[in-house]
This record gives structure tokens, C-alpha cells and sequence, in this order.
């Protein structure tokens, strides 16, 4: 049973051995806080919270919520007017009408002064080709950079990297049904513990959906404004761009099927094995008595030893029928003598 019961755990293990799956224990996900799904959206406190506080916000309103880590000011990717070359002058194009973008409000939800100029960005970035929406035209900016200075980037494209930790789809806007669904991406960049929030018309062929993932990617979208989410803990904010497609490449996974030799082989392996075992321990073993015969052997010649005076041997075999042919002959002779015939 034993012998059994090992075959059939290697095989197991072998067949575990096999996917890839088995192994991401050994390399853990180091971005696996969980972030729910609800409506609104919540977030876990551990993922997005930084050290906030309620101030004056950029429009004079008190209440807004802004980060009050000790980082350095964020530097514009603009630094003037004057010397711009032609990619400078693509940074500074922007994808709605001005008097559109005025009427978007930071540190808000969706807000129904906020379609116009969403649409707007929206036709845009759907007539967009490959070199209008290209990395050189979009400068690289982080989370603070975004949040910091929410009216310098607003309509304007930039470059985002960094790990996407959930990706969900969402249905059509009531407002704008034409628009389709669109996939809402959550994306940490650098050392932020807070999100950014990127809506994108595609994915990738292949690019995992769910609430719990860890992907590497980068997206050229156009920054809207500072989006009001409920999080556990309280309200939070995070900006949100809009993107037409996300750069991410699959990773490389191998992936190996067990074939009928490889089995064979495992399965005569492990016999193999169990049969040297087995037979290295009888082989040690053949000649030697164990520890209760030693000791029971021991007991008995003792007893024997000091009882032996007390012993009667009796007769031996060979005495006892020299002795019984010795009556049968005495018997034969009397019968004879008193046979009147033989007289």
C-alpha cells in the first residue's frame, strides 16, 4: 500500500509540476491588496490612501481633498512659449475646445457639464491615427504631476507606465450611447500608492480582465480631470485620462504538456526506486535478530540454565522398545508353554 500510495503521488506531483501556475508562490505578488468592485467604485484604504487633509483647492473651494506628502513641486512639461520645437508644440495641442474644458470641475464625479467635453475628446481620440497619438508627442508624467497641476495637463495627451491592478468593463454612458463600452483600468506608476484612472476604448488580444491583476503596460491618453471615487475610508480622488488603445506586451509562458513516455518513464523510475529500497533494507536486515528475539532467547536459556539440575531426562526412546521387544518375546514364550500341542 505504500508502494501504491508513493506511485501515485509522483504522478501528481508531476502533473502539478507541470503548470505554471503551481510555481507563483515562489515569486508573490507584491501588488495582491485587494480593490472591490461596487457601484461607485471602492478601493481598499492600503492601496490608494496617501497622507491627505482637507484645504482650499485650486478653484478657492474648501474640502477638497489633495496630497500633502513632502515631494518636491512638480515641473510642467512646458517651460514657455518662446524656442518651442514641433514636438514641444504637439505637447501643447489640446483634444477639446477651451470653452469646454473650463466647464470641467476637479474633485467631482461625473458631472453633466463635463460631457461636452468629453465627447469631445472622445471624437477625437476615436479619428486619432498611430503618430498623433505616438510617445513623442506625450511626455512621460507621474500621479503628482497629474494632481498637482490638474488645469496645466487638462485636454492635453500624455504618456502613463506603470502596473495595472484592475481592469473592468463598463456599459455605455446613458448620455452618450454611441460611445460603447469602455475598459476603466486602474494604474499605480513608479512608488504612488495612488491610482490612476484610465478609461480606454480597446484592449490588447490576451490582456487580462478582473479586479485582482498585476500588469505592465503604458498608455497615451488625454488627462480630463480629477475624478471623485468612494473608497474605504472615505472619498477619494484620482485623476482620469481617456485612452484609445493600451501598450502591453504578453508575457512569454511556456507551457509543456506530459506526454505518455514521460509517465512511463516517472512511473518505472519510482518502482525503480521502491524495489532498491526495499530490497537494501531486507538485505541489511536478512541475517540479523531483533531486539525482542534477542532479549526473549536470552530469557529462556536463563531459565533453562537454572532448572536444569531439576530436569528429569526419563527414558530414551531407544530403551523404551528394547524394553517393549523384551515383553512381546516373553510373551511368545509363554503362550508356547502352555499349548498342550507342543507337549
Amino acid at each position: 500500500m505504500m508502494l501504491v500510495g508513493s506511485l501515485g503521488l509522483v504522478i501528481v506531483l508531476m502533473i502539478r509540476a507541470a503548470d505554471p501556475e503551481t510555481w507563483r508562490w515562489i515569486a508573490p505578488d507584491e501588488a495582491s491588496e485587494e480593490i472591490v468592485s461596487n457601484d461607485p467604485v471602492r478601493v481598499t484604504r492600503d492601496q490608494i490612501e496617501v497622507p491627505r487633509r482637507a484645504v482650499a483647492g485650486d478653484n478657492g473651494t474648501e474640502g477638497e481633498f489633495r496630497v500633502v506628502e513632502n515631494r518636491p513641486p512638480a515641473t510642467p512639461y512646458t517651460l514657455g512659449d518662446k524656442g518651442k520645437t514641433s514636438n514641444e508644440e504637439a505637447h501643447d495641442k489640446v483634444w477639446a475646445k477651451p470653452e469646454a474644458l473650463a466647464l470641467v470641475e476637479d474633485s467631482s464625479p461625473f458631472r453633466a457639464a463635463d460631457f461636452e467635453a468629453w465627447s469631445q475628446v472622445f471624437d477625437n481620440m476615436r479619428e486619432a491615427t498611430a503618430q498623433d497619438l505616438s510617445a513623442q508627442h506625450a511626455p512621460l508624467v507621474q500621479f503628482g504631476q497629474l494632481f498637482q497641476q490638474s488645469k496645466l495637463y487638462r485636454g492635453k495627451l500624455v504618456t502613463i507606465q506603470g502596473t495595472v491592478r484592475r481592469c473592468v468593463k463598463l456599459p455605455p454612458n446613458p448620455l452618450d450611447e454611441r460611445a460603447g463600452n469602455l475598459w476603466q483600468l486602474w494604474v499605480f506608476s513608479g512608488g504612488d500608492n495612488s491610482p490612476i484612472v484610465v478609461y480606454s476604448m480597446n484592449l490588447p488580444e490576451g490582456f487580462p480582465v478582473g479586479n485582482e491583476i498585476h500588469e505592465t503596460a503604458s498608455l497615451q491618453a488625454v488627462y480630463f480631470k480629477k475624478w471623485v471615487y468612494a473608497a474605504k475610508g472615505g472619498t477619494m480622488t484620482a485623476p482620469l485620462l481617456l485612452a484609445k488603445d493600451v501598450n502591453w506586451q504578453a508575457p512569454a509562458t511556456i507551457q509543456h504538456e506530459i506526454t505518455g513516455l514521460e509517465i512511463a518513464i516517472g512511473t518505472g523510475c519510482t518502482l525503480l526506486g521502491a524495489v532498491g529500497v526495499v530490497g537494501f533494507i531486507w538485505w541489511n536486515n536478512r541475517n540479523r535478530d531483533s531486539e525482542v528475539e534477542k532479549l526473549v532467547r536470552n530469557r529462556n536459556r536463563k531459565q533453562f540454565e537454572e532448572k536444569a539440575a531439576d530436569i528429569s531426562v526419563g527414558v530414551s526412546v531407544r530403551d523404551q522398545l528394547g524394553a517393549l521387544s523384551a515383553q512381546m518375546k516373553n510373551h511368545s514364550s509363554s503362550e508356547e508353554s502352555d499349548d498342550p500341542s507342543t507337549g
